[in-house]
């Protein structure tokens, strides 16, 4: 399954560091004819195993000093608690923030997670993953003194699965995953939320009443619907990046395997064109992505379980990295993995170890891949 001013400009310092990216731009700007190969060019990774409490690892995003904030929703938790924690620059795991349990639900559920420019972070709490599609889904914020974390508030009510989220331009973009409760019939409709930070309270609010969407996508905040056709995979709209410009967001329609390059207008919440940039090929689905200041897309496959990079400017795609689905996600091997994270000149990859064919078992872990080593072949795949 994120940027915003503050966490751009950190990210673009540290990415800005390497060569890496620089390649990979100019490798964006040459055309191509032929699609990549679909074997990974990655074999051997490494990884950051976690405590057994944090067993689903999913949404992740970077702060403005270069830590990345995970979230994991903890679906088997028996106290309904879920932790957002810090993978310092030296790797080192450290509990960053625990979310309050949903007072209906009993569970937190966060997945995709943003930091504003505002220095406050931004998270799509799912419910569904907790076993919960009513409507009771949300967006909540952390809100932030002296760049640590205090207390929350609920900004948004009234939806079924908040999954990814990005911010640019004053506002937070983020999707929802099916409009409907419980199963929804195929072709299944789901779409992308545009709120502005002006319509939420005041971080100092003690309380106030969350906004509440209207239900099935007529809600005058969603900007765009899609709809998906896989009856194997009835997914919708998932992971959401923003173009480096800020003028155009890229959705994934996880079951369709493609991802959606949406056009703004000025304001920024309206779309004025929409189009397929990426499709097919070696993807089984699109999860939780990342767009890199060299204008790919990183994202990760959970059906495939594997990690992709895609050029929307061509619709090239290469597969980075790649593991048999069901395996237990030992030596850095990747395990139903759902999001992806780029710092430096390393892929961070969450592995949430859903059971769809496949059992959530130890280790529980983030996968790293050093892009350096495979870096003239992705940039040749690419062109």
């Amino acid at each position: 399954m994120k940027r915003i001013v503050t966490l751009l400009l950190a990210c673009s310092v540290i990415l800005s560091t390497t060569s890496t990216f620089a390649q990979l731009r100019q490798a964006q700007r040459r055309p191509g004819a032929r699609q990549a190969e679909a074997a990974p060019l990655v074999k051997n990774k490494t990884m950051i195993e976690l405590d057994d409490q944090f067993n689903t690892p999913d949404g992740m995003t970077v702060d403005a000093a270069g830590n990345i904030i995970l979230a994991v929703p903890n679906a088997y938790a028996r106290d309904g608690g879920a932790w957002l924690l810090k993978i310092t620059p030296e790797n080192k795991v450290e509990k960053y923030f625990r979310l309050r349990p949903h007072r209906q639900t009993s569970k937190a559920c966060p997945l995709g997670i943003v930091f504003g420019d505002d220095g406050h972070l931004y998270i799509c709490d799912g419910q569904t993953i907790g076993g919960d599609t009513t409507h009771k889904a949300r967006i909540v914020r952390v809100v932030h003194e002296n760049g640590q974390p205090v207390r929350e508030q609920t900004l948004i009510t009234g939806l079924v699965q908040a999954n990814g989220i990005d911010f640019a331009n004053g506002k937070i973009y983020f999707t929802e995953t099916q409009f409907v409760e419980g199963n929804p019939e195929i072709p299944m409709e789901s779409g992308v939320f545009c709120f502005d930070l002006k319509e939420f309270p005041p971080t100092t609010a003690e309380r106030r009443e969350p906004i509440n969407v209207a239900p099935n996508g007529n809600d005058p905040h969603c900007i765009y619907k899609f709809k998906t056709h896989n009856k194997d995979w009835p997914i919708g709209a998932n992971g959401i990046a923003l173009s480096n410009d800020k003028k155009k967001v890229y959705v994934a329609n996880f079951g369709d395997q493609e991802i959606i390059e949406l056009t703004l207008d000025d304001s920024h919440a309206k779309v004025v064109t929409d189009r397929v940039c990426v499709k097919g090929g070696p993807i089984k689905s699109v999860d939780g992505m990342k767009m890199c200041p060299g204008g790919f897309i990183f994202f990760a496959d959970f059906a495939g379980n594997a990690v992709l990079v895609a050029n929307p400017e061509n619709g090239k795609v290469v597969v980075l990295a790649k593991d048999r689905v069901g395996g237990t996600g030992a030596n850095g091997e990747l395990d139903r993995c759902s999001e992806v994270c780029v710092r430096g000149d390393k892929v961070y990859v969450s592995n949430i170890d859903l059971p769809y064919e496949n059992k959530n078992d130890k280790p529980h872990s983030v996968t790293i891949i050093d892009l350096k080593p495979v870096l003239d072949k992705l940039v040749k795949a690419l062109k």
